[in-house]
């Protein structure tokens, strides 16, 4: 069979399920997508029904566009010889069963990573790392939900021997769903905080929905958890599998326990780090102290999958990160941008004003909203205002959130504040300040789209 994931493959496991598949060609499908605007010729696209469109409006495009197979839940008007084309009742039920069949069929090792802050950047970072040692699959961008997991499995291939899978959460029960498909080996959880708060109720429910992933490993699995965290401190003592715990204070048989750590701001972190009675020192290429759980997971994952100390440190420092998460770029005037706009959260954002405090005058931080906060909304943007006059000498804030943050930065006793509704005015204003020294953090949710302004930004003379 194909070392890829195939049309024929996927008509065969949706059949033997009862779905009607109109069958074309046998071609290969190379990844997954969601939105037909975003289809690739030889994708898969899965018309997802959602709470403001239906993705069935869209199959027709997405054929266009050159899908090599749909799922969908009615069968699209016109001939499409050339692709096939799966009907089922429930796309999102339907895409797991897909997803499952494939991941058993390629049995990779899988590292499962979730937690409130951070998880994409400790995958993509796990994923980089671990790829100088292994053939390593990730999912890319944030596919990592229900619908977006599934789709991430599609790329896939025969001859990967580790998947790095992000698993997020916005409903109980969604990590232990995603679980079932991917069937992690190393289950990595980060922290526990408010993100996501106004759909799961409160921080009880977070932190039990995040647990579940190591709760659920197998007994010869391993549990990878920031003991520095006090809820998954104390959640992880019992577990039956095998536990790595990592941090500041990480204490036990395999504790990976860190210290002396140096931010060298833009050319990344520095730091001690000790296992198995074994020192070695660490380099990290993303900047700021607050990244070094994600530098903790690579090397933790890389335990995990047999790699000796040496090695999972050497693999740390050739790892390299996606664009949008603390990327370092200029203007064409030379002052530096902090590109960190990819999220937003209360810990991200006051670890990314930390690493702009780090930098030489004029220090300018342009800043969206920290989205799904929910009831701590106001109290999380205050304080973010706090932070960021400590931290800024500017401070440009975006939307209405933002009004808040700036507010509370003025009240902190900066007087170089300011607020718009719109980002393009916001920026304009930004790169209207920046000097040649100067440094701007852009930091923002990823609804506020804001790598639109970053061509402003660059373009500041």
């Amino acid at each position: 069979m194909s070392a890829v994931l195939t049309t024929a493959f996927a008509a065969d496991e949706m059949r033997s399920r009862g779905y009607t598949v109109i069958e074309g060609p046998d071609t290969p499908i190379e990844g997954g997508a969601a939105d037909s605007r975003n289809v690739r010729p030889g994708d898969l696209f899965c018309a997802f029904p959602g709470e403001e469109t239906d993705g069935n409006l869209y199959v027709n495009a997405a054929l266009q566009a050159g899908a090599a197979a749909v799922l969908c839940s009615r069968v699209p008007e016109g001939d499409w010889p050339d692709q096939t084309i799966i009907v089922a009742p429930d796309t999102t039920l339907a895409i797991g069963e897909l997803a499952r069949a494939w991941r058993d069929y390629c049995n990779p090792r899988v590292v499962g990573i979730t937690g409130t802050v951070g998880k994409t950047t400790a995958k993509d970072l796990t994923a980089t790392a671990l790829a100088t040692r292994f053939r390593t699959h990730r999912s890319k961008g944030n596919l990592n939900s229900r619908e977006g997991l599934p789709l991430a499995l599609l790329s896939l291939h025969r001859d990967h021997e580790v998947s790095v899978l992000e698993m997020a959460m916005d409903s109980k029960g969604e990590i232990r769903y995603l679980s079932s498909i991917a069937k992690p080996e190393v289950g990595v959880v980060l922290n526990i905080g408010l993100t996501h708060v106004s759909k799961l109720g409160s921080i009880e429910a977070i932190a039990e929905e995040k647990l579940s992933l190591v709760r659920g490993l197998a007994s010869w699995g391993t549990a990878v958890v920031n003991s520095d965290d006090p809820r998954i401190a104390s959640a992880c003592a019992g577990l039956p599998c095998r536990v790595i715990n990592f941090g500041k204070h990480a204490k036990g048989p395999e504790a990976l326990v860190y210290s002396n750590d140096r931010d060298n701001v833009l050319e990344g972190t520095e730091f001690d780090v000790t296992f198995a009675g074994e020192t070695m020192h660490a380099r990290s290429p993303l900047p700021g102290i607050h990244t070094i759980p994600a530098a903790l997971t690579a090397i933790a994952s890389g335990l995990a999958l047999g790699l000796s100390l040496e090695d999972a440190v050497d693999a740390l420092s050739t790892a390299t990160l996606d664009e949008g998460r603390m990327q370092i770029r200029q203007a064409a005037n030379g002052a530096t941008i902090l590109d960190d706009r990819y999220n937003s959260s209360p810990a991200s954002l006051a670890g990314a004003l930390r690493v702009l405090a780090g930098r030489p005058a004029p220090r300018i931080a342009l800043l969206g909203r920290m989205a799904e906060l929910g009831e701590h909304e106001e109290d999380e943007h205050h304080a973010a205002g706090r932070i960021a006059a400590e931290c800024a000498d500017v401070v440009i804030g975006v939307g209405e959130p933002c009004r808040l943050l700036v507010n509370a930065a003025e009240a902190a006793g900066l007087a170089d504040v300011h607020w718009f509704e719109e980002k393009d005015e916001a920026a304009a204003l930004a790169a209207s300040r920046m000097t040649p020294e100067a440094t701007v953090l852009v930091k923002a949710s990823r609804s506020q789209a804001f790598e639109t302004i970053i061509p402003i930004l660059e373009g500041a003379r």
